[in-house]
Parts: structure tokens; C-alpha cells; sequence
């Protein structure tokens, strides 16, 4: 019998890592897909925004770390 993962306990990288091993495992791919859907990674940033470049390499920095 398989033993039940609990991936709600892994980090991001540990669940990505995971993934990466366990290719066969469906229950891993939908539960870091889930997260993947439930975080807002749109950034909107005015084109005459005067922060215009600091912000938009934050947002690239936050999408680098997920």
C-alpha cells in the first residue's frame, strides 16, 4: 500500500523537488498545480510609473523564487 504524502507540508522547493523525482505521481503534480493557480503573480505596473524599473525587477526577483 502507498503511503499517503502529505504535500501541504512541503515548501515550494521540496514540492517542486518531489515533482521532479516522482514524475508518475499525479497527486503531487495536481496539488502543485493548486498552488501555483492560487497565487497572484500579475503584476501591474504603470508604464509612466516613475519606480517603473525597481518595480518590475521585484516582481521578476518574486517569480525567480517560486
Amino acid at each position: 500500500m502507498k503511503e499517503k504524502i502529505d504535500y501541504r507540508k512541503m515548501s515550494d522547493q521540496e514540492l517542486k523537488q518531489y515533482l521532479i523525482a516522482h514524475k508518475d505521481d499525479k497527486d503531487a503534480f495536481y496539488a502543485y498545480m493548486d498552488r501555483r493557480q492560487s497565487r497572484t503573480n500579475k503584476v501591474s505596473i504603470a508604464y509612466d510609473d516613475p519606480e517603473w524599473d525597481s518595480k518590475i525587477i521585484e516582481a521578476i526577483h518574486l517569480q525567480m523564487e517560486n
